[in-house]
């Protein structure tokens, strides 16, 4: 691949990785694998609900993208 493609690939991941610490640590999202598939994906499916309101109530309420971590938004 050129470079110019391979630099645009990369690109649309690099704040992908920041989003996964966010979670990990925001949400607490390490450790919630449970004894069946379904509940775990349950788990993750609220999770992910939780961080998409936070991310509503940052865009609409604090009128910001920036993502702050929740620890500065309590």
């Amino acid at each position: 691949m050129p470079a110019e493609q391979v630099w645009t690939l990369y690109r649309q991941r690099a704040d992908a990785e920041n989003r996964i610490k966010e979670l990990k640590y925001d949400f607490s999202s390490t450790s919630f694998n449970v004894n069946g598939f379904y509940a775990t994906e349950a788990a993750l499916n609220f999770v992910m609900m939780a961080y998409n309101f936070v991310s509503l109530f940052r865009q609409v309420v604090l009128h910001t993208k920036v993502h702050e971590q929740m620890k500065t938004i309590r």
